[in-house]
């Protein structure tokens, strides 16, 4: 069966242990990409108190966004805390046997004086993670983040494909940034199909990242998935939610219509 998860971003600060029920419900037909909130207080906390359910099934972890920047250069304040919390996701990658770590090569603002800059950084950054979990087996995603309205998109379309091709990059399409920002994902997916490992599933307007239910949006999710399951069947699809209100019946039913499809 095609790996599905359910990334760990829906569950409020303190609800982690909500993950239980949808473990005991689904068993072994859904896995869990975990969200590396070290930024929170009470987040390791809640890790080791899902340590015995996550332990022994199919998990991932998301690398660190809230308050990490991987194209900040080294030796400042904001590559100290961005490392230091993906020491402590390595650590937790290791003790769950993650199946991959999804990487963003920027979150904060980009401008045409700082692009070049930018890039160069996160690239050498995104080599020191790619080596660290490479060594403990660990395929790192490179996704594509950023979104135009909050001007931190560090590439283009073309951009992306182009330097996905050059590094070689495993790569995670996700497909609500790729829509808020304009993108033909027919053509992303065609570009890069030997490549592209994951997706992260959700929907919106075509311009805010609202991370809404896969069929409230303008992306058309039946033809998308209809490619994606033609063009890269081995793929694994994440259902990205973020909202917290979306944690029950709207997550459980569109995680089973995945599912459904997945059998198709």
């Amino acid at each position: 069966m095609r790996p599905i998860y359910i990334n760990t971003v829906v569950f409020a600060q303190g609800k982690l242990s909500h993950l239980k029920e949808l473990s005991d419900r689904y068993q072994d037909r859904v896995g869990f990409e975990i969200l590396a909130k070290f930024d929170e207080d009470t987040f390791e906390e809640e890790l080791e108190q899902v340590r015995e359910i996550l332990q022994g099934r199919r998990n991932a972890f998301h690398g660190p966004v809230f308050g990490a920047e991987h194209s900040a250069p080294r030796g400042s304040e904001e590559y100290r805390r961005t490392m230091e919390m993906m020491e402590k996701t390595l650590k937790y990658c290791r003790i769950f046997h993650a199946g991959h770590l999804t990487f963003h090569l920027n979150n904060q603002k980009v401008t045409e004086d700082t692009r070049e800059e930018m890039l160069k950084t996160s690239l050498e950054n995104y080599r020191k993670i790619k080596e660290l979990f490479g060594a403990e087996g660990i395929p790192v995603y490179v996704e594509n983040s950023g979104i135009r309205l909050w001007e931190n998109v560090l590439l283009d379309q073309e951009e992306f494909i182009a330097l996905c091709k050059k590094e070689q990059f495993e790569v995670l399409i996700d497909i609500g940034h790729a829509n808020a920002n304009g993108w033909d994902l027919i053509h992303v997916i065609d570009a890069l199909k030997d490549q592209i490992r994951a997706f992260h599933f959700h929907n919106n307007d075509g311009l805010h990242d609202s991370h809404a239910r896969i069929y409230d949006g303008t992306i058309d999710f039946d033809r998308l998935i209809r490619y994606v399951k033609e063009t890269v069947p081995e793929a694994e699809w994440i259902l990205e939610y973020c909202n917290p209100t979306m944690e029950g019946k709207p997550l459980t039913e569109d995680l089973e219509k995945l599912i459904e499809l997945a059998k198709e």
